[in-house]
């Protein structure tokens, strides 16, 4: 038993080892077995009971979570007879430690089946005497992770050529067991993130043109002014709403006059006219770099000067706000 205490502690001093090389998943375990063991070779002279029914002992373990361990066990194999020609008949007790590495391979999700090869301590304690060795041991099985902490296998274990002294046998154990990982958690799920497909649809904005003269209804201007008048909010509210809601947009506003008058006043009031109507703008938010201002003067009549309605229509501001794109 001191060498089986011996060789547990070897795993808890190679848990620094452990965690240098082990995943995210490494975890210390701790469980149980039950099963059905049977000595082969131990009775040539004669018959003996060979199988017990009451094996079972302690799993001990360092997992460093890629598919390999490092396991160690403790079991009492069971109460067995012996019958050799030159020693005998006697019985006794068998008893083990084990110590090996432990690899898996995943067979889904959640089960993986495993070998081991290491080695084993063996004593047979009976009427004939106390005798003990290291064999080798062989075992493969199956491991279930049936939830966050709990794994469930099944395990055939078999040791070889135990001998020494009046014991030569070899044993086979067939066991279930349970053991408990602790701290070992479930991998997260991985987040499901929903692509979001963005399709930009380009939009050709139509041209607009508002010209306003001293012949419409409402005038923007007073005779031979170039302040806006009171009502020139009303009117110059469609062409602002598109430049608000457009940023890709721009305006081109020129002044016009009539022909009374020197020309150089003329192209002066036209000027002025033009720039009032984008301060208008700018003073609404409009950035005075997508505004064009233009004074024609007297130059580009759209009606005759010698009458008094046609010098009125020529009294004008022209704004226009060419074609654009629009991504929407």
């Amino acid at each position: 038993m001191k060498k089986a205490v011996t060789s547990l502690g070897l795993i808890v001093a190679l848990s620094p080892l452990a965690s240098a090389v082990a995943q995210d998943d490494a975890n210390f375990y701790l469980g149980g077995r039950l099963g059905v063991s049977t000595m082969s070779d131990n009775c040539p002279a004669g018959d003996c009971n060979d199988t017990s029914e009451g094996a079972g002992g302690l799993i001990l373990g360092y997992d460093f979570g890629n598919a390999f361990a490092i396991e160690a066990t403790y079991d009492y194999l069971g109460h067995f007879g012996i019958n050799y020609p030159t020693t005998g008949a006697s019985t006794g007790d068998l008893t083990a430690f084990t110590l090996a590495p432990k690899l898996s391979l995943a067979l889904t999700e959640a089960t993986d089946i495993y070998g081991k090869v290491g080695g084993a301590w063996w004593n047979f304690d009976s009427g004939s005497g106390n005798q003990d060795d290291i064999s080798l041991l062989g075992a493969v099985g199956l491991d279930h992770r049936a939830n966050d902490a709990i794994n469930l296998r099944l395990e055939y274990q078999y040791i070889d050529d135990m001998n020494k002294g009046y014991f030569d046998a070899n044993n086979h154990l067939v066991s279930v067991g349970m053991t408990y990982h602790f701290g070992r958690k479930s991998e997260p799920e991985p987040m499901m993130v929903e692509e979001v497909v963005v399709v930009e649809e380009t939009v050709v904005v139509e041209p607009k043109r508002y010209v306003f003269s001293e012949a419409d209804e409402v005038e923007l201007f007073a005779f031979g002014k170039s302040e806006l008048s009171p009502n020139a909010e009303q009117s110059l509210a469609p062409m602002l709403k598109r430049l608000q809601d457009f940023p890709s947009s721009v305006a081109i506003i020129t002044g016009h006059t009539d022909s009374v008058g020197s020309e150089a006043f003329n192209q002066k009031l036209s000027e002025e006219r033009a720039q009032s109507v984008a301060d208008y703008f700018t003073s609404n938010g409009i950035s005075a770099d997508r505004l064009s201002v233009v004074g024609a003067g007297e130059s580009d009549p759209v009606a005759s000067n010698d009458t008094d309605e046609g010098r009125a229509k020529n009294r004008r501001v022209d704004i226009e706000s060419p074609e654009f794109v629009y991504e929407e």
